[in-house]
């Protein structure tokens, strides 16, 4: 039974394996701007992408300078609402992202990382437009990432701001894996009735 057991976990293992790290660059859409909804398994609000090299002047804003990997970035829809990004089930680590201030120099932008509704980290940065900071966050165990600007306490439009090269760090199986799991714990709930019978029969 020891054995059974432990084949199991160590196929729990190996079928889980590690958590795999996702670069996400935004670059395989178009250039054209468009909103983000269901996009690398994630579930995005508020927020879209677009490719400044492909609008006349945008390639000498934060837009421009906020590109890591061309060609597209993502930014704020509207710029005075809250953009976010979720996962519907499981959670997510946030390593690290670069941001810039699409318009304004000194836009504060408040990154928020939640799990079922509490807020586990709060981080608030100072952007600008010449280019990109590179925010390493560590953060782990997350089901939401909010993203809020404002600028010296003004509520007006043109607080976008552009992200680019988001890595995140999934902690959820691939369907496919959750599927052989459990056919794997079907298979040894049979392996134990069958070796409690064989007991009970032994000392009958």
């Amino acid at each position: 039974m020891k054995s059974v057991l432990g084949a199991l976990a160590l196929a729990f293992v190996v079928l889980a394996g590690p958590a795999q790290a996702k670069l996400i660059t935004f670059d395989d859409r178009a250039p054209v701007a468009q909103a983000l909804t269901s996009y690398e398994g994630l579930d995005w609000e508020n927020m879209s992408t677009l490719g400044a090299v492909w609008y006349t002047g945008f390639e000498d804003t934060g837009f421009g300078h906020g590109t890591v990997s061309p060609e597209n970035v993502a930014f704020n829809a509207g710029g005075d609402v809250v953009g976010a990004v979720s996962l519907a089930t499981g959670t997510f680590d946030f390593d690290s992202a670069y941001l810039t201030a699409a318009w304004i120099d000194g836009l504060q932008l408040r990154i928020q990382g939640f799990n079922d509704g509490i807020e586990l980290f709060s981080q608030v940065l100072n952007l600008d437009t010449a280019g990109p900071t590179f925010f390493a966050a560590g953060w782990g165990g997350l089901d939401k990432l909010t993203f809020t600007t404002w600028y010296d306490g003004c509520s007006c439009k043109g607080r976008q701001f552009v992200m680019d090269n988001l890595m995140l760090t999934s902690e959820v199986p691939e369907p496919s894996t959750w599927a052989m799991l459990v056919v794997g714990f079907g298979g040894v709930g049979v392996l134990i009735r069958g070796a409690r019978r064989r007991d009970q029969a032994a000392t009958a």
